[in-house]
């Protein structure tokens, strides 16, 4: 590891930081400011994707870019220095590495340094329930003289959205207008700059500092000109010759690049006397024109060191407590902390989106559609109150075509695509089910498939094969033909997405692959593409909601459903049955539902629910049958993919093996594998995909073709993205993919190769999940990863065995005496008001890694009878003892 632990709450050290590109996350706990840090201090603070506060930052702007870091000019013992371009020695710049050590917390970034003469400490934060990030330099004089300083801010301000940094630059700054106040500057552009349409601009940005008690800088350097002079941001003029600074607004700093250069009065240092500076930044969305000359508001709340230590362990105990909800204990500290870092993962990402940290230098921000769904399944364990509402809003986001809105925003605002791009995912629908099961199963509450919601409706018609762009309407509510709100129950919404794409097929009779799934990088494939991979996904939805559909007819044996469903609910008595043998008789089903829902009418029909478990079943059981059949390969794996010449892309080419992990995870996951084929599959994926020199595995083997049939990801170099990297996402999918199927150690195997390559000194990444691993067993793309999420989830469920069917908790664990690092493991979670404590003992230890089995189990020491599938214990019997803690323990062998 690059870092130690220095307690039990996930607080870590980097010696030498700058040694690595890396970045650290910031934010209030709604995402209402987003910031990055390094280092060198340097990064990005913004709001959303038009408004930035600081430059725009990618990750190689961390190493090169001067102008988006944060900085402090410290001048030691210094008379003016008349003679430009002569450098002096005796200046520290923060940004600049001395002696480094970092200390990094939830959500905290505290850099020590040590200079020769000063012992310097840089603390920032955002404070969870302030959208405004905190900088407080904090100096000693650690020699045997008096020291005098001269210090000077320097925070540039950019005060607009990404795309003006490459696109009218200058010209945007032209509207810049700033206004200096005895404690900062404020920036407010007179338009937000749009050729499209420009509008006036209503967001202000500040900068404000003081030192120690409320003492407010001398002056400031409002533009970056000023700053500079003859000079650059290595050795600014202002600094060098200390120019005079101003404390009074002036028209010509209007229509310039403008900073937050602040002097502070010249100080004389004792040895051991220590002075602290402070700098607040933010942004205000909604700035009145009346009050743009004013101290910001916000400042009231951070105006004296007091305030800021106060909001500063508030913040810490805010995090701490977010993520006690569920905790686990390994008995082993620095894979306990690790998993604290992995847990904040889907949370930072539902702040952050995808697009709002250096490596995720793309898109508009929001969250994709499958990114929202896995996400939940974390955020079901750390904010279970919130899931219903959560999952809810999100099947607004359906379309009645089965596909879907692409990106929800932090607001809960759906969008069509973030690019503006007429595309579908063919395995969006996939993962809706999955989180909808989870909830069910956690919570018991089956009544939440009867609750009505409505549907996304927007230009897009017939999955994006006819594009409308007349149709007009207010908002992006389904609509009947008299235009009233059209809502339908969430089974509908899962049926609708499960059933249209079952008929939605190519010529071998494999779901469609149109313009990618899972894997992004497969989007070159659009007309002849299919993807068995979620075909094997798709089949098991189909049957496994039959599951809730049984228990669902116990309150009533009927299910209400929109008329034109009718048309694909084919096996039912009055329909016309279709073959699912024939590809063109599904397509030609699949054309009359999406003609007949052009425009709905809004009539309903009640179903009997025997008849459509029936029909789900016939489905899945011919996709189960047509895919054991066609897609098992003598090599001994499954083919997931058709390309766009309707060629198998997986199996043996001119002696060449090509192997797709997706494939294997899926046919594993779904139940498509049989045991046999699982062991045979497991063999292949070891074979070829498993990198022994790193330990892990990789998404694909080397095709050696950029495959412009297939798809971009495989004109990347492989090893990178999606091209052969170690995905962690699709990696910790297979480790829980052999867990449900009974394959333990195999699991472990996998589960472990991911921790493993991330604490190794090769990854050079924080204590998180990347988003994948490079060649070199570096980790890129850092924080905002769904492998995260499926982590904490795999952990929980399979390993540790804590599941819920309809509200019931099922202790199935699937550990080996590896997962133990003494005789325990602890698991809390919140029931109720309550806290059950789970924990598993360890009686003898095992060499062999043989699979653990439960011996006894105790209920508040009381024991409990054992089932064959693990240890059942009702939801009213738990919900029976008055104490806040409820006690499991549970004896393995």
């Amino acid at each position: 590891m690059i870092y130690e632990f220095i307690d039990d709450k996930g607080a870590f050290r980097v010696k030498d930081p700058h040694k690595y590109n890396l970045y650290f996350p910031l934010c209030d706990k709604e995402g209402s400011l987003l910031s990055s840090i390094s280092p060198n201090l340097a990064g990005d603070i913004k709001r959303n994707n038009n408004q930035f506060l600081t430059p725009p930052a990618s990750i190689e702007d961390l190493k090169n870019n001067l102008l988006c870091r944060r900085d402090f000019f410290i001048k030691i013992n210094s008379k003016k220095i008349k003679n430009v371009g002569i450098k002096s020695k005796n200046i520290i710049r923060l940004s600049y590495p001395y002696k480094d050590t970092l200390e990094a917390g939830f959500l905290y970034h505290k850099l020590i340094k040590e200079t020769e003469s000063l012992n310097i400490e840089v603390l920032s934060f955002i404070p969870y329930d302030i959208p405004a990030e905190v900088m407080r330099i904090k100096i000693i004089n650690k020699s045997s003289e008096n020291l005098e300083i001269t210090p000077t801010s320097f925070i540039p301000l950019y005060g607009r959205g990404e795309k003006n940094l490459r696109d009218h630059r200058h010209v945007s700054s032209l509207l810049n207008r700033v206004y200096l106040n005895k404690f900062g500057i404020t920036l407010k552009p007179t338009l937000f700059f749009d050729e499209e349409g420009h509008s006036v601009n209503k967001a202000g940005y500040f900068v404000l500092g003081f030192e120690d008690d409320k003492q407010y800088p001398l002056g400031q350097f409002p533009t970056l000109d000023s700053f500079c002079g003859q000079g650059d941001l290595i050795f600014p003029q202002a600094i060098e010759d200390d120019f005079e600074p101003v404390n009074k607004n002036n028209k010509e700093f209007d229509g310039k690049e403008n900073i937050a250069a602040f002097r502070f009065n010249n100080k004389k240092l004792k040895p051991n006397e220590e002075v602290n500076y402070f700098l607040i930044m933010g942004i205000d969305s909604e700035l009145d024109e009346k009050n743009v000359k004013s101290i910001p508001p916000i400042f009231s709340k951070l105006d004296s060191p007091d305030k800021i230590e106060q909001s500063f362990q508030n913040t810490k105990e805010y995090w701490e407590e977010y993520l006690s909800n569920i905790n686990i204990d390994f008995k082993n500290n620095d894979f306990n902390n690790w998993l604290l870092w992995v847990k904040i993962q889907p949370t930072l990402r539902k702040l952050f989106g995808c697009s709002f940290l250096p490596h995720f230098d793309y898109g508009k921000g929001g969250r994709g559609w499958r990114d929202l769904w896995q996400d939940s399944l974390t955020l079901l364990l750390t904010e279970p109150k919130k899931a219903k509402n959560i999952i809810l809003n999100n099947f607004q986001g359906v379309r009645v075509d089965g596909s879907n809105a692409t990106i929800i925003t932090k607001e809960g605002d759906l969008i069509s695509d973030r690019n503006k791009i007429s595309r579908v995912w063919m395995d969006h629908g996939v993962w809706p089910y999955l989180t909808l099961r989870l909830y069910i199963n956690k919570t018991g509450d089956l009544n939440i498939l009867n609750q009505d919601v409505g549907y996304f409706s927007d230009h897009l018609f017939k999955r994006a094969k006819e594009i409308n762009c007349k149709v007009l309407q207010k908002d992006n509510f389904l609509r009947t033909k008299d235009i009233k709100i059209y809502k339908g129950t969430v089974l509908e919404h899962i049926l609708i997405q499960n059933i249209t794409v079952f008929f939605n097929v190519g010529q071998h009779n494999i779901i469609k692959l149109e313009n990618a799934d899972w894997n992004d990088g497969l989007d070159m494939a659009v007309d002849k593409g299919e993807s068995a991979a979620f075909t094997y996904m798709y089949a098991r939805n189909l049957k496994d909601l039959c599951f809730f559909l049984e228990n669902l007819k116990i309150e009533s044996p009927t299910v209400c459903i929109m008329k034109e469903l009718l048309i694909l609910l084919d096996q039912i008595k009055s329909n016309t049955k279709v073959d699912y043998n024939n590809y063109k008789d599904k397509q030609k089903k699949l054309d009359e539902y999406l003609e007949n829902t052009k425009q709905l009418t809004g009539d309903k029909v009640n179903v009997k629910i025997d008849d459509l478990i029936f029909d789900l079943e016939k489905k899945s059981e011919h996709l189960f049958e047509w895919l054991r059949k066609k897609e098992w390969l003598k090599q001994g794996f499954f083919n997931g993919y058709y390309d766009n010449k309707g060629k198998r892309v997986e199996g043996l080419f001119k002696g060449k093996t090509r192997i797709m992990l997706t494939s294997q995870v899926f046919a594993i996951m779904s139940g498509t594998a049989s045991d046999s084929q699982i062991k045979q599959t497991w063999q292949s994926i070891k074979k070829h995909l498993k990198d022994n020199k790193l330990g892990g595995f990789r998404l694909n083997s080397d095709f050696g073709t950029i495959y412009r049939d297939m798809g971009r990801a495989f004109a990347f170099s492989y090893g990178d993205k999606e091209n052969g990297a170690f995905f962690n996402h699709m990696i910790v999918m297979l480790s829980n993919a052999l867990y449900k199927r009974g394959f333990i150690k195999e699991g472990y195997e996998v589960i472990n190769s991911i921790y493993t390559m991330s604490i190794d000194d090769k990854s050079q990444s924080y204590p998180i999940i990347p988003e994948y691993f490079n060649n070199s067993g570096r980790g890129l793309y850092l924080y905002l990863t769904g492998s995260a999420s499926w982590y904490i989830y795999t952990m929980v469920e399979e390993v540790l065995g804590v599941k819920f069917i309809l509200g019931n908790l099922l202790i199935e664990p699937k550990l080996i005496s590896l997962n133990f690092s003494s005789n325990e493991i602890k698991i809390s979670w919140p029931f109720e008001e309550r806290k059950v404590t789970l924990t598993y003992i360890l009686q003898n230890k095992k060499k062999n890694n043989v699979p653990l089995v439960i011996d006894k189990v105790f209920l508040e020491g009381e024991p409990v009878l054992l089932q064959s599938t693990g240890c059942m214990i009702k939801k009213q019997t738990i919900k029976g003892f008055k104490k806040k803690e409820i006690k499991i323990r549970v004896h393995l062998v």
